[in-house]
């Protein structure tokens, strides 16, 4: 995949926001000059951050900025031209300043190392500063960081540490294949050249890598200074590729498909050894893991075979399970008790530990549904077995009995209920039988049944799970014959779909269910943003929507969901969080939805049954998962399905239908492909 999208000066600026570059553990963007002059975009400063790094002494953990990057040129440029290459994970630059100078860079944070690589050329001598600086308008040292610098071959090395954080203590070196002079002022360090072409390297190693790792961090510096830029980004080039490689939705240009194609990337740089943070790595919410939310991209990686990405956000959750457990109860030698379930915080670190600030969100509870189900799609789209049993259904069991035992009431008149807690926050605080957490609590009952019956296991269990969740189904908040997101509601919420997207516990055909979502779009400009701002419908909620239109099998409504996001889009085809008025860009919520629903417009799934479907473009080709552990390929030319062939990781038998209808039996062994066209 190799597509170019160009912003210039001369276009409408508003708005405009730096592309990001990483890999899943350094992230930064780059403003439009190639480095990060400090302002503001929309929400942020521009700076540079490392996954996994940040403080322990404040409730929110907030990420340890590492500076960032200014130059030696005060004024602004007065042409300019940046292009991000989402393919080959690369930012270009072209600038040309009112003395005339020239500068041209060229940037990419390789794909598996924690260095960012620049190249800059400039018709005169050219100085680029690394600032170790909080990013903002204080220009304050990180807190708590001591740090020395000397001068070394080929340019600078800093070493610092984290009071009270040994683990964080580290090193950036700044490097340059040319002859540089190095100068040392504060916490601005300068390597100045002459021209006309220098390549400049920032190398970050720390304690948290142990040993080994930061060795071949170091080792791939001193080959990147004998192999020069080009040879790190060789390397950097093949692991980018493979990624395309391994799953892909090809068609002509087109505004979604560049859309498709930026979140595909960001998501990729923003998977991190742990989770997906909602804003991506930067001071987005401090990174933080959001239990809710992670479901989202998650889907978009499942949905697109990316399962070994995908199988990071399960396996984290289990990881982090006992601190889960003791969440929901711990008392003096009680410690090591299950019969309570796991409540998992609604943000947390890569440590399980609480990141959430005060406020009503704190009685969320919808979030032990999407961590439950996030183990159980892995199993269902990667048919893991084996992680199913040890890793994916103590999660999700334990979540079943944070629900029994805690959440549930008997109303007395045969009723069953979720009790008081906070909802989508714009509904407030208390709801009860709130309908978006109960359908959440139905699927996570449902799932887990069906995950001990898989496993051959909790069989008392499962069948009590199961008879609570016809209960809860049935007493789902009701009013003038449809679902309301809570009893006496006033308000319109998006969390009336919910019984089909994204917990799919109503049937396709429930009328209550249809005119629910009948009722919020008819007001879905006044609620349709995530807080009660603007006027608009933000990407999120409208791939919600759009999902919601796709398992009712309204493909036309589930196409103009995608062109609507992609022309709500900005200038590098990014995804904000609300666009009107903008706030939080490169938000991988909305991404994940995107991606799904772009996925799920092409390829249906469920048990025993894949369907190809008929997209609006006349000539596309995918590489994408089924549920069963099956990949297809398929390929589109002049709207005819041409090259069709599935290719199962486990036994699989079903039956794939057609877009003309004609219904093809396959049984596959695993590790067996066939072509059915």
């Amino acid at each position: 995949m190799d597509r170019t999208i160009e912003c210039a000066s001369d276009q409408e600026a508003a708005h405009y926001v730096p592309p990001p570059i990483g890999n899943g553990e350094l992230c930064l963007a780059l403003d439009m000059e190639g480095i990060q002059r400090q302002r503001k975009y929309v929400s942020d400063y521009p700076g540079i951050w490392w996954a996994g790094r940040r403080y322990s002494d404040r409730l929110q953990r907030p990420m340890i900025p590492y500076g960032f990057l200014e130059h030696g040129i005060a004024e602004a440029p007065v042409r300019w031209t940046q292009r991000l290459n989402p393919g080959r994970a690369q930012i270009a630059t072209d600038c040309v300043y009112p003395d005339g100078q020239r500068v041209e860079t060229e940037a990419f944070v390789h794909a598996e190392l924690p260095i960012l690589a620049l190249r800059k050329r400039s018709n005169r001598p050219y100085t680029l500063q690394f600032l170790l600086r909080r990013p903002g308008p204080s220009g304050d040292v990180p807190a708590h960081m001591r740090f020395s610098a000397e001068k070394i071959a080929n340019g600078i090395e800093i070493r610092y540490e984290i009071e009270g954080l040994p683990e964080r203590t580290g090193r950036v070196q700044f490097l340059c294949d040319m002859p540089a002079r190095a100068t040392l002022g504060g916490e601005r360090f300068s390597l100045a050249t002459d021209g006309p072409c220098a390549s400049f390297f920032l190398v970050f190693t720390d304690a948290m890598e142990g040993a080994e790792g930061a060795e071949r961090t170091l080792a791939s510096a001193r080959r990147a200074l004998d192999l020069g830029f080009e040879g790190l980004r060789d390397s950097h080039e093949k692991s980018w590729s493979a990624y395309w490689e391994a799953s892909h939705v090809s068609m002509p240009e087109s505004r979604e498909a560049e859309v498709y194609a930026v979140a595909q990337y960001h998501l990729r740089i923003s998977t991190t050894a742990w989770s997906i943070p909602a804003g991506g790595i930067s001071n987005h919410w401090q990174g933080a893991y959001y239990a809710f939310d992670e479901y989202f991209p998650f889907m978009a990686l499942a949905t697109s075979g990316r399962l070994g990405l995908a199988s990071r956000i399960p396996a984290f959750r289990h990881k982090i399970l006992r601190k889960a457990r003791l969440r929901s109860f711990q008392h003096w030698g009680e410690e090591d008790r299950t019969d309570f379930g796991a409540r998992y915080h609604f943000m947390c670190d890569e440590n399980g530990d609480e990141c959430t600030p005060p406020g009503y969100w704190l009685e969320h509870i919808f979030q032990m549904a999407n961590v439950a189900l996030c183990a159980w799609e892995y199993f269902r789209y990667g048919a893991d077995r084996a992680f199913l049993a040890e890793k994916g259904y103590p999660v999700m069991a334990a979540c079943a009995e944070f629900f029994r035992t805690q959440a549930l009431y008997e109303c007395g008149d045969g009723r069953l209920i979720v009790g008081k807690c906070t909802d989508l926050e714009r509904l407030g605080p208390a709801r009860e039988n709130a309908f978006m957490t109960t359908c959440g609590v139905i699927a996570t009952f449902e799932s887990s049944a069906d995950a001990a019956a898989r496993l051959g296991i909790d069989g008392e269990k499962a069948a009590a799970w199961r008879a609570l969740a016809e209960r809860l189904r049935a007493g789902l908040p009701r009013e003038d014959g449809r679902y309301v997101p809570h009893p006496g509601c006033s308000k319109k919420s998006i969390s009336v779909l919910a019984g089909t997207f994204p917990y799919r516990v109503l049937p396709a055909e429930d009328p209550v269910q249809w005119a629910a979502i009948s009722d919020f779009i008819a007001s879905e400009n006044e609620y349709g943003n995530m807080y009660p701002v603007g006027n608009s419908v933000c990407a999120w909620y409208a791939g919600w929507k759009g999902l919601t239109f796709a398992r009712l099998g309204r493909w036309d409504d589930a196409h103009a969901c995608l062109r609507a996001i992609a022309g709500e889009a900005n200038r590098f085809s990014e995804i904000f969080e609300v666009r009107d008025p903008p706030m939080c860009p490169w938000f991988c919520t909305a991404e994940g939805t995107y991606i799904q629903l772009f996925n799920e417009c092409l390829l249906a799934s469920t048990e025993g049954e894949i369907r190809i479907l008929a997209f609006p473009a006349p000539e596309y080709a995918f590489r994408l998962a089924a549920v069963g552990g099956i990949l297809v390929e398929a390929a589109f030319e002049a709207s005819r399905l041409c090259r069709l062939k599935l290719i199962a990781s486990a036994p699989y038998a079903g039956n794939v239908i057609l877009p003309d209808g004609r219904e093809i039996r396959v049984d596959l062994a695993r590790d067996a492909s066939v072509a059915l066209i």
